[in-house]
């Protein structure tokens, strides 16, 4: 015989109250301290890009939580969740405890650039497997990222002047660069903040046009993957489905 489903009601209590703790866990206050459930959301937000994007589905979980509690009854719950809400804030709670990585998502390997690379073979590998960006790494560290803003700066540059690009290497690039064209992230970043840099930037009027991941999220922590904006549609689904 199978067991007896919980009810709506008591699962969501359930999910919820974890959900609560770990708000705490986030904000750094003991499990005994009372704060008002806003109050933590106000607080946790700053920590978590996870709280950041589910800020108002929690607030109004939480009205529907104080429901409950207000309404319950010896033998049945007037404000009984309907089970898609049971799901939708298990979702957020897998997504606080576990929350998918930019290491499941990014592409491993990405091909770059050093200083004393001819730009000529960039622009061969650019033709050859259709990137359109390109890290460019000195000594183990990032210093820039390649792309047509920074070539076409870097000719603009010259006027009229003849470039040979059998011998015209990266290092002339470097200054073209534009510093806010990327930015730099840990393999074990989550993907909530990854999105975030790309809502920020897009907010800011500064699209980011790569990702550069390294071990430890620094410019000389080893590059080891690479995302672009055209990666977004994955991201939100390995979101969704989390």
């Amino acid at each position: 015989m199978k067991p007896q489903q919980k009810p709506s009601s008591v699962l969501f209590m359930e999910i919820f109250a974890e959900i609560e703790q770990k708000l705490k866990s986030i904000c750094g206050v003991s499990a005994d301290d009372y704060l008002t459930f806003s109050e933590m959301l106000r607080l946790a937000q700053r920590q978590s890009h996870v709280v950041q994007q589910y800020a108002n589905d929690l607030r109004e979980y939480a009205q529907l939580r104080n429901a409950i509690v207000h309404t319950r009854r010896q033998d049945f719950i007037i404000a009984e969740p309907h089970d898609e809400v049971v799901r939708d804030l298990r979702h957020i709670l897998r997504l606080l405890n576990n929350p998918p990585r930019v290491a499941s998502v990014m592409h491993r390997r990405p091909y770059f650039a050093t200083p004393s690379t001819n730009i000529i073979t960039v622009i061969e590998a650019f033709s050859q497997h259709g990137f359109l960006r390109c890290p460019i790494v000195d000594g183990g560290r990032i210093v820039g990222l390649m792309n047509s803003k920074s070539i076409s700066r870097w000719l603009a540059a010259h006027n009229q002047s003849r470039i040979d690009l059998g011998t015209s290497t990266v290092s002339e690039l470097v200054p073209f660069a534009e510093p806010d064209d990327y930015q730099v992230m840990a393999e074990r970043d989550d993907l909530l903040t990854l999105t975030g840099l790309f809502k920020n930037s897009i907010k800011n009027g500064r699209y980011i046009q790569a990702v550069l991941v390294t071990r430890n999220g620094r410019p000389d922590g080893g590059l080891v993957g690479i995302i672009t904006p055209s990666d977004l549609p994955t991201i939100f689904e390995r979101l969704d489905n989390a």
